[in-house]
């Protein structure tokens, strides 16, 4: 049995994996998934949506083809029933691992409404803030406007009744994830962990492979590992120590969760593997051999 992690505020109850935000877009999908762990369930906007339409918004088509091609593509758009909605739905539920609620907004007030709505949940351990869907046909992506994150991280300063992520796109440039570190540590004061890193935006496999955007659509699956982990490793070293690194990316095995713990990160989130697997029921014994489950015990336990 594996000992509790506090991470980024919340209880993690066994290992450090948590179900990362996508893989459950609405409340009863999210009740499956937290039977057997830790979800980030959404992400959740101020209102409804329907999100993206066409008649493929994500490829391949099952975990089979993700692990022959070694990635996956999803262009989904944010399609969730609003966050009121979805919190009262969480409230009047039980369950027994951590919920982390993910919100998106296209404003600062967005979020600013997001975040006060999911603070007055009664079950929900945390807010994730997604600073970084690809998918969205308007707008910018936060992660790579630094005045408007700073804009966001002062107006969020009074609305920290529950611990704070924020999820953060992936950075090709060292100089501008210097940039982003730096501003969130100064608001270490409400930041509690930093997710990283969401689907590498505007990849591209055809026409007729993912249909909104003319194709572009967010490229997650093996292939994003190391850029994943080169993220986790510049963050680990530029942010605050009190700030936990939350890795995701391409993780697919528990080695891969040992690679991701031992560049830096305090707890992983996985996506594809739910996702294209589906089952709740089959996570665990898809994801860890009996060695590789002891392999990352005793690595936890003598760190």
């Amino acid at each position: 049995m594996s000992k509790p992690h506090e991470v980024g505020g919340v209880l993690l109850l066994g290992l450090p994996i948590m179900i990362g935000a996508g893989v459950c877009k609405d409340p009863t999908r999210t009740l499956e998934w937290l039977k057997v762990a830790p979800v980030v369930s959404g992400s959740y906007t101020k209102e409804a949506r329907s999100g993206n339409s066409g008649e493929r918004l994500f490829y391949p088509d099952t975990l089979e083809e993700l692990l022959k091609l070694s990635y996956g593509l999803n262009s989904f758009g944010v399609k969730n029933d609003g966050v009121t909605d979805a919190v009262s739905a969480f409230d009047k539920s039980t369950f027994d691992q951590p919920l982390v609620m993910s919100v998106a907004g296209f404003s600062v007030e967005d979020y600013v409404q997001c975040v006060g709505v999911v603070s007055n949940s009664e079950t929900v351990s945390a807010i994730e803030l997604n600073l970084s869907c690809p998918n969205l046909t308007h707008g910018t992506i936060a992660s790579f406007d630094l005045a408007l994150l700073e804009e966001l991280f002062t107006a969020l300063s009074p609305h920290n009744k529950k611990p704070l992520w924020i999820k953060l796109s992936p950075y090709s440039d060292p100089n501008q994830l210097a940039a982003v570190a730096s501003l969130i540590n100064k608001y270490a004061d409400i930041m509690r962990a930093v997710v990283t890193c969401n689907t590498f935006p505007n990849s591209y496999a055809g026409d007729d492979v993912v249909t909104p955007n003319q194709g572009l659509a967010g490229l997650s699956g093996p292939a994003l590992k190391p850029i994943a982990l080169g993220q986790v490793r510049q963050l680990r070293q530029q942010l605050d120590g009190d700030i936990a690194v939350i890795g995701v990316g391409g993780i697919i095995s528990g080695d891969d969760v040992l690679d991701f713990i031992e560049a830096g990160a305090a707890a992983v989130q996985l996506t594809s593997l739910p996702f294209w697997l589906k089952n709740p029921d089959l996570f665990w014994d898809q994801l860890l051999t009996t060695e590789t489950k002891k392999k990352l015990n005793d690595y936890l336990e003598g760190n």
